[in-house]
């Protein structure tokens, strides 16, 4: 063990004597592993907040199609899917999108008859239900880009031109800000009123259905009844929100190619052979009574040391980016195109994917690519290495 600490000893020493070579590629090596983990950690944490806000989602969303678009649906044919064996509540849902010109964001304008406080958590406002008649509540996202606050009057203009302002009665904030940063919620009757929808007709149905096993069975009986009608199911939107994060995140790891070119660059510099100096000092070693075995173990501590320094280095990087920054060098392209970006605390979860991910992609070629160069070093005659 002792002969063991020593040469640990050597190559903490050996490093040190090129302080420039080593800081270099520690600091590439760490850039490089912070930028993998970090854009990994992000997108693994808006799928568990995409997962997080879509629990309590309806296991069937039924809507209507007229020429391959999103069209209205008669509220009737909820009696005809409540008949159906194994379907609960079906609930006619009223909403749409709206362009706030002053912001320059979509906003997503919501239907109720009474405000859900088990699920809004109102930062400001009492919120009583008979004052939410002719007002309206908003997420805190867009109160902070409008500027509004309780009473203030949000000017909404409708379907025909005229304008509706009713007053903030609450600015609310939910268990999930993906969905509610840029929601504003108002009664139903308002909200037909504003996109002139007619009361026989509702955006879409949330069907609930007793038995998950039966989702799709139903789902596939509803498309049966209406050839117009498209029956979405909480794990389609599920697998489509993970197809959006991968296509979004694979934006960023194309760009980040060529940074893993560059070190594969260096990889591959390491591993075409050492430079006269380290030739030498391994010819050296050789002559003063090192055998082969212990010059490996020595570059192989140089390159483990190295990788190792370097690897949680890069990781406690990328958490730092992740949490002090929420994640600036990704986020525009992950969260998507809306205005208003929603902030939410991002948890880094350092999971075996990434570690592996990682681990494979830096400290393994690393430490291979320091092997084969001293290996061919230490098993030349010390003279000839001495000599070159």
């Amino acid at each position: 063990m002792r002969r063991h600490l020593r040469i640990f000893d050597f190559a903490i020493a050996n490093l040190r004597r090129r302080p420039a070579k080593s800081l270099v590629v520690v600091l590439v090596y760490s850039i490089l592993v912070a930028a993998i983990a970090s854009l990994m950690m992000y997108v693994n944490a808006f799928r568990r907040e995409s997962r997080f806000l879509l629990a309590e989602s309806p296991e069937i969303i039924v809507q209507s199609l007229r020429g391959g678009r999103h069209d209205l649906i008669p509220i009737a044919r909820a009696d005809v899917i409540r008949a159906i064996r194994g379907v609960g509540t079906v609930t006619p849902r009223v909403w749409g999108y709206y362009f706030d010109p002053p912001t320059g964001a979509t906003l997503t304008l919501w239907g109720t008859d009474s405000l859900p406080e088990e699920s809004l958590a109102f930062e400001e406002g009492d919120v009583p239900n008979d004052s939410f008649v002719d007002g309206c509540a908003v997420g805190s996202g867009l109160a902070d880009a409008r500027f509004l606050g309780v009473g203030d009057r949000f000017p909404i203009k409708g379907f025909d031109g005229s304008l509706f302002a009713p007053r903030v009665v609450g600015i609310f904030r939910s268990s999930s800000s993906l969905l509610t940063n840029d929601l504003v919620v108002l009664q139903t009757a308002h909200l037909r009123r504003i996109f002139a929808i007619n009361p026989g007709l509702a955006t879409d149905l949330a069907v609930e259905v007793h038995n998950s096993n039966e989702v799709a069975n139903i789902a596939a009986k509803i498309k049966e009844k209406w050839p117009d009608a498209r029956a979405i199911t909480r794990s389609q939107i599920l697998s489509t929100y993970d197809a959006a994060f991968d296509w979004r995140g694979g934006l960023w790891a194309a760009f980040m190619a060529s940074c893993v070119a560059a070190f594969a660059i260096l990889v591959w510099e390491k591993g075409t052979g050492l430079s006269a100096e380290e030739y030498r000092n391994i010819g050296l070693l050789k002559a003063t009574g090192w055998k082969t075995r212990e010059v490996m173990e020595l570059k192989l501590l140089e390159g483990a040391i190295v990788s190792l320094f370097s690897f949680l280095t890069g990781l406690i990087l990328a958490q730092l980016h992740l949490i002090w920054f929420d994640g600036i060098v990704f986020g525009r392209v992950i969260k998507g195109w809306s205005v208003l970006y929603p902030s939410f605390e991002i948890i880094p979860n350092l999971d075996a994917s990434t570690l592996l991910f990682c681990g494979s992609l830096s400290v393994v070629p690393y430490v291979t690519a320091n092997l084969v160069p001293s290996w061919r070093a230490s098993i030349t005659d010390p003279d000839v290495a001495l000599r070159s």
